[in-house]
């Protein structure tokens, strides 16, 4: 099965997959272009504070009486680019709070009717 990733150009332009985003610590940390280390050590600490968690219905990892996802959603991405700096973590930021912010147009329709009395 083929992981549905999230890309970032190097001109900063963000693309997200509609389907399910699902993503090892190893992409995530490619994405951001920071280290596994960086990523791995940041994604313990959300997990633990309870911010997020990995999506443990793939596959997971037993490290001593711990078990840890191998896969990661939407919501563990964007806490982590909250968490670390980098320029392509910059470019994420922006694209979540131009999501966040951006408005909707939506079409309501209106029936307009009118009573008079026929006589």
């Amino acid at each position: 099965m083929k992981n549905r990733i999230i890309t970032i150009s190097d001109k900063g332009t963000v693309n997200v997959p509609n389907k399910d985003i699902r993503m090892t610590i190893c992409e995530i940390a490619d994405l951001f272009g920071i280290f596994y280390q960086t990523a791995k050590t940041n994604i313990r600490t959300i997990e633990k504070s309870g911010v997020g968690s990995g999506d443990y219905s793939m596959s997971g990892t037993v490290e001593g009486t711990k078990v840890s996802s191998d896969y990661y959603g939407l919501e563990m991405v964007t806490a982590l680019a909250f968490r670390v700096k980098s320029a392509k973590t910059e470019a994420f930021r922006s694209w979540v709070i131009k999501k966040a912010m951006r408005q909707e147009l939506t079409t309501i329709p209106i029936l307009l009717t009118q009573n008079a009395l026929l006589n």
